[in-house]
């Protein structure tokens, strides 16, 4: 049974766990299973930039928890868990490879917007309690999160015609 959620704060660190999850499961094995199955140089090189960067996104989501006196603790995201399981049931569907990259750059689309979502709620919940300082080095997350989503748009032009 999850905790019970009764202040700011407590919302605030079940979001920053949600995203922790995600975040971690991208870098540790989800971006790196894409980046495999990508045949496109361009996308592929993208993809590896970006597992970089959500790395990094891990460990500053770690640090604002510690910020908040709170250790770092994941939640699993039964969302993102659906968007994987539904990429991994459609991603040997594909007979041009280069519709299939512009699927692959979909599904990756569909998570950046989960992430920028998640960051954007979590730096608004934030700032409102009182504990903006605590996760402002989210917001370089967030504004990587922007560029890897224009950059995925980009591709899904480019490949998916």
């Amino acid at each position: 049974m999850p905790a019970t959620i009764s202040n700011p704060r407590d919302l605030l660190v079940q979001l920053l766990g949600d995203l922790l999850y995600v975040e971690r499961r991208l870098a540790d094995d989800v971006l790196q299973t894409l980046i495999g199955s990508v045949g496109d140089e361009e996308l592929r090189g993208a993809l590896e930039h970006h597992r970089e960067e959500t790395a990094t996104h891990a460990v500053r989501i770690e640090a604002a928890f510690r910020r908040l006196d709170v250790a770092p603790t994941s939640n699993r995201s039964a969302a993102f868990e659906g968007a994987v399981a539904q990429h991994s049931e459609l991603s040997g569907s594909f007979a041009n490879p280069r519709l299939a990259d512009a699927f692959n750059a979909a599904s990756a689309l569909h998570t950046e917007h989960y992430e920028i979502a998640a960051y954007a709620a979590i730096l608004a919940v934030a700032e409102a309690a009182g504990f903006g300082e605590a996760v402002a080095d989210l917001q370089g997350s967030l504004d990587d999160e922007h560029r890897a989503r224009e950059t995925l748009e980009a591709a899904i032009r480019r490949l998916g015609g």
